[in-house]
């Protein structure tokens, strides 16, 4: 099997139980759903769960340590300097959407039901920020434009955590207002926001 088909079958995997876990949360509550039951529904043994997610929550949240995709990641690392943190956003939206918008209005449901998984999913965040800070260092010192820095590996993980936490505002207003699931309107406005105090602040 070639690695691109692995990791589609990986994916396909991954999205299997994220979809079971989600739809027998809804059903049953967080408490009841299994992983036993989890598993069968996404036709795969426990054991194969947990080489995806430690846990039940985790697998509700639907963040793992391969995401942002290595083909995510490459494409990432392509790009001009002015479009960087639009970049970082749109990787980190994939993130947080899906073309499902029945399994989005559950999953976010399920969240705004048990705070619990709000902790569970900042903790599977940091390591996707990790994850792709390293892509976004790898760019910043192919562009030569930041070279003045001090330290280029921090200064992405600082681009990151804050496209990171505009995603988490627009999602906590999004929840706690009942807006419509798609959140890319709360972002570009926070995005907005952002520049318009950068531009401010020079």
């Amino acid at each position: 099997m070639s690695d691109g088909l692995r990791a589609r079958k990986q994916q396909q995997t991954r999205d299997a139980i994220h979809r079971a876990a989600v739809t027998l949360a809804c059903e049953v509550g967080m408490e009841s759903a299994t992983v036993a039951e989890i598993s069968a529904r996404a036709n795969i043994s426990p054991r194969t769960f947990f080489n995806y997610y430690p846990r039940k929550e985790d697998a509700i949240v639907g963040f793992h340590e391969g995401l942002p995709s290595d083909e995510e990641l490459d494409d990432l690392r392509e790009g001009d300097d002015d479009e960087l943190i639009d970049d970082i956003v749109r990787v980190m939206l994939a993130l947080f959407t899906t073309s499902d918008d029945e399994l989005l209005a559950q999953r976010r449901s399920l969240i705004a039901e048990n705070p619990n998984l709000i902790q569970r999913q900042w903790v599977r965040l940091h390591g996707v920020e990790l994850r792709t800070a390293q892509a976004v260092a790898d760019r910043m010192r192919a562009s030569g434009a930041f070279s003045d820095l001090p330290d280029i590996d921090l200064a992405a993980l600082v681009l990151v955590v804050t496209c990171s936490s505009m995603l988490r505002l627009s999602i906590r207003k999004s929840v706690e207002t009942g807006e419509p699931a798609r959140i890319e309107p709360l972002v570009d406005e926070l995005l907005h926001t952002l520049r318009e105090m950068l531009s401010t602040l020079r």
